[in-house]
């Protein structure tokens, strides 16, 4: 018996459906695997992470770097017996600053002034805190600390025979560095060095959060007076 007509047609539409449905879910399957089209203004990318071993592999570099600044700043002293040589009146370390504008930093500049100020104290120098407050202050839940840079927490003057300072600039894939030692009562250079530094992901990290300090009549006294 010969299926009818009508029976032929549904079975048909049948599969037709069938098909269209297919094609429907492969449709929907692609939407969500593919980026959606950008609408209005073009979206910023994706930043890339590095892995932790990458990560810690440019942290290990910056810190031998520094290590090795370190190394030649005091291979240029004239004299760099710590207990009688040009610094035995104290060395105060100073956040290294943008040569563009020299009121301006980032944590790229004060981790530089923080692990030299390391390298001097294990080599045996006399490095001065200009932050340790004159008191300690003691919060519950939240710690103690011994640090601050708010003026009417520290002393009014810090003795230090030198300070240690410098510059940086982005040049390209690389930052130029050079610090310097200044003797603060002539102010003359008594050693300095350059070294280039790598631009890589993690440098860029701490050079993202630059800011300019407050300058004006109403900031002085953020300034600390040295005693010579």
């Amino acid at each position: 018996m010969q299926p009818s007509p009508t029976i032929l047609l549904g079975a048909a539409a049948v599969n037709e459906r069938h098909n269209w449905l297919s094609i429907a879910t492969i449709l929907v399957i692609l939407a969500w695997l593919l980026p959606a089209p950008a609408h209005g203004a073009p979206q910023p990318p994706v930043p890339v992470v590095a892995p932790p071993a990458q990560t810690a592999q440019q942290a290990t570099g910056l810190a031998s770097s520094v290590s090795l600044m370190a190394r030649e700043l005091t291979s240029h002293l004239a004299d760099s017996n710590p207990q009688a040589g040009e610094l035995a009146d104290g060395l105060a370390v100073c956040s290294f600053v943008d040569l563009k504008k020299l009121t301006r930093t980032s944590s790229f500049g004060r981790y530089l002034a923080e692990q030299l100020m390391s390298e001097f104290q294990q080599r045996g120098y006399t490095v001065v805190e200009m932050r340790k407050s004159t008191s300690l202050m003691i919060q519950e839940k939240r710690g103690e600390y011994a640090l601050s840079r708010n003026p009417e927490d520290l002393q009014p003057s810090v003795s230090a025979g030198a300070v240690l300072t410098g510059t940086y600039t982005l040049a390209g894939e690389n930052i130029l560095v050079n610090a310097k030692i200044i003797d603060n009562r002539k102010s003359t250079m008594l050693a300095s060095a350059t070294l280039i530094f790598p631009r890589n992901q993690l440098a860029a990290t701490l050079l993202a959060d630059r800011a300019s300090a407050q300058t004006g009549e109403r900031d002085v006294v953020y300034m600390k007076r040295l005693e010579l």
